[in-house]
Order: structure tokens, then sequence, then C-alpha cells
């Protein structure tokens, strides 16, 4: 009986493994097609193809195209948090722990330009994911606003430590100043990205654009004289 139990325990984990190898390969195959061809262009059909897999077959792991997309996103966001807790941990709490964090970005974008392109790209396509109900969320909708909520409080947290240590103007809310900052450090970035030729026909870098867009946050940061 014993032997009968070990044997099933072992054929459900190595249909587990299966799963996840399935489920790899066609992400692999996704985010291929999506970083060369662009989520327009590419369709269920060829993903399976690049898969080697039926539809019927990628339409069992995944329920849609969009779903795919938001998978490699959720790859993007995990990049971004990790590179802005490697960054605010090089600085203590205050005004440069906050610039750190735009920095992080910056860098991310750099490094990793075509899952910035996602990145930038689900919030233009996808944009109703955040005011879904949460019963009507997928599981793979859900880890992606989990992740886009961790990243949010880290940057809330450092915010409100340097508004406590007097760092920074205290007569700002600082889910004001973060929506700012935020909005403002995406879309330099997504403009130095696609406008980088322009830049460069100028005579222009964008590592000093970045630096005098810090530097006049930096002043617009620093706390007012009573």
């Amino acid at each position: 009986m014993e032997s009968k139990k070990r044997k099933v325990k072992e054929k459900m984990t190595r249909k587990e493994r299966e799963t996840q190898l399935r489920k790899q390969i066609i992400l692999e195959a996704a985010e291929k097609l999506f970083l060369s061809e662009g989520y327009e262009a590419t369709t269920m059909d060829e993903i399976a193809n690049e898969a080697e897999f039926s539809k019927g077959t990628v339409y069992k792991y995944f329920n849609s195209k969009d779903e795919l997309y938001i998978v490699i996103g959720i790859k993007a966001y995990e990049l971004i948090i990790r590179f802005t807790r490697e960054f605010a941990a090089k600085e203590d709490p205050g005004l440069k722990q906050i610039i750190a964090v735009g920095y992080a970005y910056y860098e991310f974008t750099k490094q990793y330009p075509l899952y910035a392109n996602i990145f930038h790209d689900i919030a233009l396509k996808l944009p109703d994911i955040a005011i879904k109900s949460e019963e009507t969320l997928s599981e793979i909708e859900k880890d992606y606003l989990n992740l886009s909520n961790s990243y949010r409080d880290i940057f809330i947290k450092i915010l409100t430590d340097a508004i406590k240590i007097k760092a920074i103007r205290s007569d700002k809310n600082p889910f004001l100043i973060g929506y700012i900052l935020s909005s403002l450090t995406n879309g330099l970035v997504n403009d130095l990205m696609q406008n980088k030729n322009f830049i460069e026909r100028l005579g222009l870098h964008s590592d000093e654009i970045v630096d005098f867009v810090f530097e006049i946050l930096k002043e617009g940061l620093s706390p007012r004289e009573n």
C-alpha cells in the first residue's frame, strides 16, 4: 500500500515538472517574439509554432496573449525592484536615497531596454488591470499588481523616512511627491529611449540630461525655510 502511494506521489511530481517545463518553453517563445517582433505583430499561432506546441496546448496554460505579455512584465517589475533595492541600500535615508530610486529605474532601462519597452507598453495596452475588481483578476494579473504595490511601498517608505528626519520638505503629502517623481522619471526615461537619435544629434547625452533633471528635483524637494 505504501509503495502504491509513493508511486502516485512520484507520478504527480513528474506531471508537475512537465507542466512547469511546458510553461517555461511557451514563455521563452513568447518573450523571444515579443522582444523581437513587438506585441501587436505577435500572434498566439506564432508563439505556438516557436514553442513547437499546438495552439491548444498554449491555451491550456495561458488564457491569452495579454496574459503572456503580463508575465514578461512581471519579469521586468522584478528587475526594477531588484535595482531599486540595490541602489537605495547604498544611500542613507534622505534626499540622496530618493534620487537613487530614479537612478535605479534609469539604469534598468539602460541595461534592459527591451524589457523597459514592454514595461511601458503594458501600462498603455492593458490599463484596465489596475481598476479591475479582485474577483475578476487572473492569478497572473494578481502577481503583476502585487509587484506594482511592492514597488510603490518601497518608494513610499523611502519618502516617509526622509520626511521623518526632515531631509525633504514636509508640507506635501508623500503620495503626491511619489506620484510626481514617478511620473516625471517614467516620462523622462521613456522619452530618452524613444528619441535617442534626436538627442544625440543635438549633441546631448542621456546621462547629463538625467543628472540635470534629478538636480532640479533635489532643489524642489529640499526642506523649506520657515
